[in-house]
């Protein structure tokens, strides 16, 4: 009863406390001198007697469900979290994102392979600064690929600390690796790249050294172009070449004087390359150099001392380049994108019966947006029994480009041939450009690609539906988002009529999708194309990038424009899909509930 009463009491003022102490503190009996001592205890420790009673603070709140995350126990972590937070009455973005952080970090350092590209991916999603502490940890990875992945979003962050770990990936012991940071240090212009990279150089075989002259020209620096200009000079043919092809891209009109003198050299790879260079750097002074060349015994100089003239603005060049379209000459027929004049000779050669030429022609004519490609390009563009695929092959100097077409693309993946990514990197590039032509044509190709059922064009196909933005596309894409039988379609229409913000279920559509899906492990990536031939001029440029596969691509693309709503039900969402979801799926979404956060 003594106790019930002390703890009344400890609700009471202190002033009350203290009048009640006097009055028994001068009286004698036993029981009155212990009540005085417990009262004064209260009122100089008024929460001694309820301190067990009292709701956790937010940090040890905090502190808890992070030890859950940290020891696996993710769902046990959001239940509480969800407790913590009714209590509140709201949600705790701190608690929120401290959850998230270590959810990623957790996977970041795991041993698994697997894990730790996915938390890397989530970090890049998340679009934060302090994701720089998981990236480093891939920076640190055992692994090649959580390696590259890292480089990848860390070009995406420029501040000091995004440059050392770039400069610490170049002691990666996985050589792509090396180069694909040497290339984001190049594009930074870091003021060590030069010396970073030189050295790196001077470790590869000199044959091999043809790799490095487009970092040089990229940089742009005196001391850079010290050394594109040495390397222009190097022993080795195919080393030189390329220095000339960098000056050329780079725009090095600097370097100009020795370009010229190697339009007179004898070896036919560096002739080609310097007439590109003069064509591509406007050299006038190279003019009669040029036409001399035209009549060189190698068709491939020849063709490249014709499309210099062209765009010196010499038109009388366009007959030899007709005339070798004509003889079927491959890389004449790619030189002929950019001449208005031999629209009516491509359209031709692509009813040839040959598929190469075919396709070789269908390309340079979709340069002229002329519609007259339709039939060949959906050829290249959809798939069917012949399972076609294209590879790039360049002339001897490189500056010439035409596509080899292969059969049986899944068979040369056996043979340890990358065909799909190539393929797939030539056929979204084309499919870009169709952008360009009429209307009509456009959504004819576009309705053909949907009713074949080819995902992997599918969610550019409709991005291109979108940013075209006339009445009758978007129509398709309400049309497409309403169709049976093909749910991958169905999820992207209802994906990009959800960005452009139109009236409609579209909102609810992805949530249903994302919700009815998150057993399943929907995270997964598709094959990039190599480093090795990313370095290649005429290769689709691609540098090293963490690609999902469709369906993951649409998960991830509905989460993502969901989370970027930043409200309440984005972040309802995602912790269910991470408690109740798949395991594998969870560091992806923790990077995305930090999204929804910002």
């Amino acid at each position: 009863m003594c106790t019930k009463e002390l703890k009344s009491l400890t609700c009471e003022k202190s002033s009350f406390l203290m009048r009640i102490y006097c009055h028994f503190r001068y009286t004698n009996s036993s029981m009155s001198k212990f009540l005085s001592l417990a009262l004064l205890s209260l009122f100089l420790f008024p929460c001694a007697l309820s301190s067990t009673e009292q709701p956790p603070t937010p940090d040890s709140s905090k502190n808890r469900i992070c030890h859950l995350v940290q020891t696996g126990q993710a769902g046990l972590a959001i239940d509480l979290y969800k407790e913590y937070a009714k209590t509140k009455g709201r949600h705790d973005f701190e608690t929120l994102s401290a959850l998230a952080m270590t959810l990623l970090d957790t996977g970041a350092r795991s041993g698994d392979k697997e894990s730790q590209l996915l938390s890397i991916f989530g970090s890049g999603v998340a679009n934060i600064s302090a994701s720089l502490d998981l990236l480093e940890a891939g920076i640190k990875s055992s692994t090649g690929e959580a390696q590259m992945a890292s480089i990848q979003f860390l070009a995406r962050v420029q501040d000091d600390r995004s440059d050392e770990l770039l400069i610490k990936a170049m002691s990666s012991s996985f050589l792509p690796v090396r180069l694909e940071a040497a290339y984001q240090l190049s594009l930074r212009k870091h003021r060590a790249s030069v010396g970073q990279i030189e050295s790196l150089m001077y470790r590869f075989p000199p044959p091999l050294r043809f790799l490095f002259p487009q970092f040089f020209g990229l940089i742009g620096t005196a001391d850079a172009i010290a050394i594109l200009r040495k390397l222009m000079e190097d022993p080795y043919v195919n080393v030189r070449v390329e220095a000339i092809l960098s000056a050329a891209r780079f725009e090095r009109d600097d370097l100009l004087p020795s370009l010229r003198t190697m339009l007179t050299h004898l070896n036919v790879a560096e002739q080609e390359a310097a007439a590109y260079a003069a064509g591509q750097l406007r050299d006038s002074k190279s003019l009669k150099k040029l036409k001399r060349l035209l009549k060189s015994s190698e068709d491939s100089v020849q063709i490249a001392a014709a499309a210099a003239l062209l765009k010196l603005g010499d038109r009388q060049a366009t007959e030899l380049l007709l005339e070798k379209a004509k003889e079927l000459n491959f890389f004449a027929i790619g030189a002929l994108k950019g001449v208005k004049e031999a629209a009516d000779l491509l359209a031709a050669l692509c009813g040839h019966p040959s598929l190469p030429v075919r396709c070789n022609a269908a390309i340079a004519l979709l340069h002229l947006r002329d519609p007259r490609c339709i039939g060949t390009l959906q050829e290249i563009l959809i798939l069917d029994t012949r399972d076609l695929g294209f590879h790039p092959v360049l002339s001897l100097g490189r500056s010439l480009l035409a596509w080899k077409v292969v059969a049986s693309t899944q068979e040369h993946q056996k043979k340890g041939i990358d065909l799909q990514a190539v393929s797939l990197a030539l056929r979204e590039e084309l499919l870009k450009l169709t952008i360009e032509l009429p209307e009509r044509e456009f959504l004819h190709l576009a309705e053909t690609i949907f009713k074949s059922r080819q995902t992997d064009l599918v969610p550019l196909l409709v991005q291109l539906l979108a940013n075209r933005g006339s009445d009758p596309c978007l129509n398709m894409l309400k049309q497409k988002a309403r169709e049976l039988g093909a749910p991958l379609i169905r999820g992207y229409a209802n994906l990009e009529l959800y960005r452009l913000q139109l009236e409609g279920p579209y909102s609810q559509y992805l949530k249903n999708w994302i919700l009815r899906g998150q057993g399943e492990e929907m995270i997964r990536f598709k094959p990039s194309v190599s480093i090795e031939l990313s370095l290649e001029q005429g290769f689709p440029k691609s540098d090293f990038e963490l690609t999902p596969e469709d369906h993951s691509r649409l998960f991830i693309s509905a989460s993502e424009a969901l989370a970027d709503r930043h409200d309440s039900e984005a972040i309802d969402l995602l912790l269910e899909l991470i408690h109740s979801g798949n395991a594998k799926n969870r560091y992806v979404l923790a990077g995305l509930l930090l999204r929804a956060l910002q």
